[in-house]
């Protein structure tokens, strides 16, 4: 087991505590707000900021890496580089699941409280563009972090540096129309060229992802945005939150991630399971340069769990697990507990490299999708029924 509810009679006298009579707190006419605001203290302290700071961590040793190899793009520096690329899309393909707050969309038609928009500076898989990165390694724009800020989110973030890092042509993904092809700019790099261009971009973009990780650390720490605070007392007066059940609302949406995102576009679509008109669909494969995509399918499912559990390390500490127990909804738990246990494990007998899988094993494939939507089947409509979860932001959808 990846974590355990807490003991019921701890959770009990929690759950019975005043609420202090806040209207803001409508909602839900069981009286459990107080108790679900510790659920969302302890998923945001042992579960959100954690995996916020390991991103850090692993972005702040990237921008070092890619320097390093755009000092000296040598066949060393550029396996390191890649490494360091590997540790930092994990740690984020952990925070893709937790779009909640500063990490989530800014603009009133989200619903997000405090939405930052950072996601989309950092990872955004499903717009890269192979030929727009080509053409911007021949601009001098790629080589100053600052001026490459100002280009479109397709040419920037961990998607763009997955391409500069592990594509293994010197050749461009472009027509022979387009202008880095049609007037010689490209061709007139020359092999060493283009690597050295490429190693160059790839440091601005890494500098630029470190930038947007710190920010994103810094809108929930206590001495900045301190939305971890704002998260904890959900409901309370002057909240932005209005009610806590809004904030678990927002987490549900975020959680949801695993739907749209990771079973249906990063699994089921590659695979030729579902929107595919194909056998398969490799041109739909999340991170095919690095091989990757299993990998990112498996830590999304991981992160899901985390959040789910309330816990990281499997430590006794409060989750929705817990929430559903204090419910009365201890049979409901038992059920869904077993099936993420399932699908993590489902889930990581993909492997790192999903095409892999695709081609050699689609047994497994096929089991991760359906232990996927097991949970999900179970999250979206037995768990939302329970507590009456409404969920908000990009990934709500319905709860089919």
């Amino acid at each position: 087991m990846l974590a355990r509810s807490l003991a019921p009679a701890i959770a009990l006298l929690l759950l019975v505590s005043c609420d202090g009579g806040d209207p803001a707190d409508a909602g839900p006419p069981d009286g459990r707000a107080d108790f679900t605001r510790m659920v969302l203290a302890s998923i945001g302290a042992n579960v959100i900021v954690p995996s916020q700071d390991d991103f850090v961590t692993a972005a702040a040793a990237l921008e070092v890496a890619t320097a390093a190899f755009a000092a000296d793009p040598t066949d060393a520096n550029r396996a390191a580089a890649q490494e360091a690329w590997r540790a930092a899309i994990d740690a984020w393909e952990l925070v893709e699941v937790m779009q909640i707050g500063p990490a989530g969309m800014g603009g009133i038609t989200t619903g997000i409280v405090g939405g930052m928009d950072v996601r989309d500076e950092i990872f955004t898989y499903e717009q890269t563009s192979a030929c727009r990165i080509d053409q911007e390694t021949v601009e001098a724009a790629h080589g100053d972090p600052e001026l490459l800020a100002a280009e479109l989110v397709n040419v920037r973030g961990l998607d763009a540096l997955e391409y500069l890092l592990f594509v293994d042509t010197d050749e461009n993904a472009c027509s022979a129309l387009t202008p880095i092809n049609a007037e010689g700019t490209w061709a007139a790099l020359g092999t060493d060229g283009v690597r050295a261009a490429r190693a160059t971009y790839a440091a601005s973009a890494a500098t630029l992802v470190s930038r947007e990780a710190v920010r994103l650390q810094a809108a929930w720490a206590p001495t900045g945005g301190a939305h971890l605070t704002t998260l904890s007392e959900a409901g309370l007066d002057g909240n932005a939150y209005v009610a806590a059940q809004t904030a678990l609302n927002e987490l549900a949406g975020a959680m949801l991630y695993l739907d749209g995102d990771t079973r249906d576009m990063k699994l089921a679509e590659p695979a030729g399971i579902a929107g595919c008109l194909e056998a398969t669909c490799p041109s739909a494969l999340e991170l095919p340069h690095a091989a990757h995509g299993g990998a990112a399918i498996a830590i999304n499912m991981r992160a899901f769990a985390y959040v789910y559990y309330g816990s990281r390390t499997g430590a006794d500490t409060l989750g929705w697990d817990d929430l559903l127990v204090e419910t009365g909804n201890a049979a409901l738990e038992v059920e869904l507990s077993a099936a993420v246990e399932a699908a993590v494990a489902a889930c990581d007998a993909l492997g790192p490299s999903l095409q892999d899988a695709i081609a050699t094993d689609m047994p497994a494939v096929m089991a991760a999708y359906d232990a996927i939507s097991e949970v999900l089947r179970l999250f979206k409509g037995d768990v939302f029924t329970a507590l009456d979860v409404q969920p908000s932001g990009p990934n709500d959808g319905d709860n089919d």
